[in-house]
């Protein structure tokens, strides 16, 4: 069984591959579908204590703890921080908010029931619904997190609503870091110990 510390990491991580791959599709107008999809299983399915399981298995998340280890070893992007920062704020507004909590959890369930429907967590109809469920619960929250990149990309009508349910899944696994011990203080403070967990979790592979 994963210690706290584990589990901890793999849902920071799994922040990390979220917000990697809304800079993709906003930097560069294309994402990885398998470790998108990945983030979305995440969101999705029902954590019964164990991160590394939720997302489906041992090196599913490695693209995020690789991520989170190079960036809080040595930052090199501000946009990053920015959406590290902004997606642990949002997620403990929501956590403080049980109203808007509950409505939201009660969407969730319908798109994963949608999800099962078509038989792919991928399918258009899928993201459409989880970026609306963003515009509807999230987007009303402070500080709204706003995405850099090139307009013409940001634009296209899919991409934005990839990006939107790709923060939502961040939003998602902000709160298994919480859950399991996680907060600014530790990001802060023990910034050496989670690097550490990270690269001992790749290490392990």
């Amino acid at each position: 069984m994963a210690s706290p510390e584990q589990e901890r990491t793999q849902a920071l991580g799994a922040v990390f591959q979220a917000l990697g791959e809304v800079r993709a599709i906003a930097e560069r107008g294309q994402h990885d579908p398998a470790r998108t999809e990945t983030c979305l299983l995440g969101l999705l399915g029902d954590y019964s204590g164990s991160v590394e399981t939720l997302y489906g298995g041992p090196g599913a998340l490695d693209t995020g703890l690789r991520a989170l280890a190079d960036h809080l070893s040595k930052p090199e992007s501000m946009h990053l921080t920015r959406y590290v920062i902004g997606v642990l704020q949002l997620e403990r507004r929501l956590r403080r908010d049980r109203n808007r909590l509950q409505t939201l959890a009660a969407g969730l369930e319908r798109t994963r029931n949608q999800a099962d429907y078509f038989g792919r967590i991928g399918h258009d109809s899928v993201i459409h619904h989880l970026a609306d469920l963003y515009s509807e619960h999230i987007s009303p929250l402070r500080p709204r997190i706003i995405v850099q990149g090139h307009a013409a990309y940001l634009q296209e009508t899919r991409n934005a609503a990839i990006i939107r349910a790709l923060l939502l899944a961040a939003i998602r696994a902000a709160g298994l870091w919480q859950m399991n011990g996680g907060g600014r203080l530790r990001l802060v403070f023990g910034r050496r110990a989670i690097v550490e967990s990270a690269r001992a979790a790749l290490n392990a592979r």
